[in-house]
């Protein structure tokens, strides 16, 4: 359970974090939020959790295609 609250801890850090700092300054904040920041975090967890790098593979190919369809099309 504390591992799940530490990970809780450190996602809502870094989301409050950009939210304040764009606050002062945006174009800080658009390029700390542009970063795919939860994409990679999620890889970090997921890693930490199963150690299976198949499913860090698959995933990072999903955000792929997804990214890629979303943004894609002209």
């Amino acid at each position: 359970m504390l591992y799940y609250l530490i990970k809780i801890a450190i996602s809502t850090t870094l989301i409050v974090t950009i939210s304040e700092i764009a606050k002062k300054n945006s174009f800080m904040g658009a390029i700390l939020a542009s970063i795919p920041l939860i994409s990679v975090l999620a890889m970090i967890w997921l890693y930490i959790d199963t150690r299976d790098i198949g499913k860090i593979s698959s995933l990072s190919m999903s955000i792929f295609w997804v990214v890629s369809g979303l943004f894609g099309k002209e």
